[in-house]
């Protein structure tokens, strides 16, 4: 027997919730399936930009960011050797209100937007594995096959199937569309910690080729994360992850002393590698968003925003698609159009930055600058904040808004 549906969405991470819960709450049909029950663990930066906050009031779940008590983020603490500056998220027009980001851990995070794909009508499938995807006869995609939880397989048939699977995305392999980006090959081992003393901002250390970020998350715990190359970690035959943390403090000694009385409460986690290209995140009945459609790198923590963003451009293509099937390829080069306005100047700047972290002399100017002039470190932090975007530089008219919102 083969089961039914207008969307089937493979990945309940907050890009795959979110469009559930957007489909779900225009009437369409929609099963949302992950290989892991919920809640569970997810290694990440574990940071909402303040602009996450517009889309998560427009998915009808304003609240949920107080309901479990996320941590408010008012800018960042960027630091590098002999160098200190303080940024913060600055409000302009319209975007006054995400003013502040947050921290919260995701396996809080991505288990409440879960719910609230249920909640909003969506069939949630946990622990079912992707195998492949059905297509007809000229190639179109119309569904897919799982595994359950007892191993026995289960084909779903649907109008499109959405890849919200992660970086390492089967659903796009099964496209034959990823593409890697041999010169960043970044990996990320992440942890928590508690008897932190919470802060008001996040804190970022850059060091050659890697960077250490850590925020205050819910329930007071403080998230940490390590990111170097690949041949770094590979090269460190002990994986004495407390060690290689010490390493790359010994010159943030603001760091250090945070953490010199905390116990770690969770193990080392590793993921990656981060960036990743794909050749199309459409094709004929499937649909990728949030990670699974690329990514560069989590240095300025846009990973979810990049999601919740995705998954309303995602939305809206599939609504139109599906009321309209004679318009659906419009549709989809909507979503092409909204991603390329949108997200690839982020990941373009993204990557500029990461070629700076490969020369020392860089970091080190970059970070001095940015304490000599807290303004421009306002602007940097603002920008990690996805309230500006890389075009408004461009403007006359954001230098003054920039300023008048000092």
């Amino acid at each position: 027997m083969t089961d039914r549906c207008d969307v089937l969405v493979l990945g309940a991470g907050p890009a795959g919730s979110a469009t559930a819960i957007a489909l779900a709450r225009r009437g369409f049909a929609v099963a949302l399936a992950d290989r892991k029950a919920f809640p569970r663990s997810k290694p990440c930066g574990e940071f909402l930009s303040p602009e996450c906050v517009p889309y998560l009031d427009a998915l009808g779940e304003g609240e949920l960011l107080a309901r479990v008590g996320a941590w408010p983020v008012a800018g960042m603490r960027l630091s590098a050797t002999g160098a200190v500056a303080h940024g913060r998220f600055r409000a302009l027009g319209a975007s006054a209100r995400g003013r502040a980001g947050f921290g919260i851990r995701r396996e809080r995070f991505d288990f409440e937007l879960v719910h609230a794909a249920a909640r909003a009508g969506a069939t949630f499938l946990p622990r079912h594995e992707f195998v492949a995807l059905q297509r007809s006869p000229d190639g179109c995609v119309t569904g897919a096959t799982l595994r359950d939880p007892d191993g026995a397989e289960r084909a779903i048939a649907c109008r499109f199937v959405v890849g919200a699977d992660g970086v390492h995305s089967r659903v796009a392999r099964a496209l034959g569309v990823p593409r890697p980006v041999p010169w960043l090959q970044q990996f990320a081992v992440t942890t928590h910690f508690a008897g932190v003393t919470p802060r008001s901002s996040a804190a970022v250390h850059l060091f050659p080729r890697g960077f250490f970020a850590a925020t205050t998350v819910d329930e007071g715990l403080f998230s940490v994360n390590v990111v170097l190359p690949k041949a770094e970690l590979r090269a460190d035959a002990t994986h004495d992850h407390d060690a290689l943390l010490q390493r790359k403090l010994a010159d943030a000694p603001d760091l250090l002393a945070a953490l010199a009385n905390a116990r770690r409460t969770t193990p080392w986690r590793g993921i990656g590698p981060f960036a990743h290209e794909v050749t199309s995140p459409v094709a004929p009945g499937a649909l990728l968003v949030g990670d699974a459609a690329g990514y560069c790198d989590p240095l300025t923590g846009e990973g979810i925003y990049f999601a919740l963003f995705g998954a309303k451009a995602a939305a809206d293509a599939l609504a139109d698609a599906l009321d309209q099937p004679d318009h659906a390829e419009d549709a989809m080069r909507g979503y092409l159009a909204a991603r390329r306005r949108e997200i690839q100047p982020r990941i373009a700047a993204s990557r500029w930055l990461q070629r700076g972290l490969r020369h020392p002399w860089v970091i080190r100017g970059a970070v001095g600058a940015l304490a000599r002039w807290p303004g421009l470190a306002d602007l940097v932090v603002t920008m990690s904040g996805d309230t500006i975007h890389p075009r408004d530089l461009l403007r006359p008219g954001f230098w003054r808004a920039f300023r008048a919102s000092a």
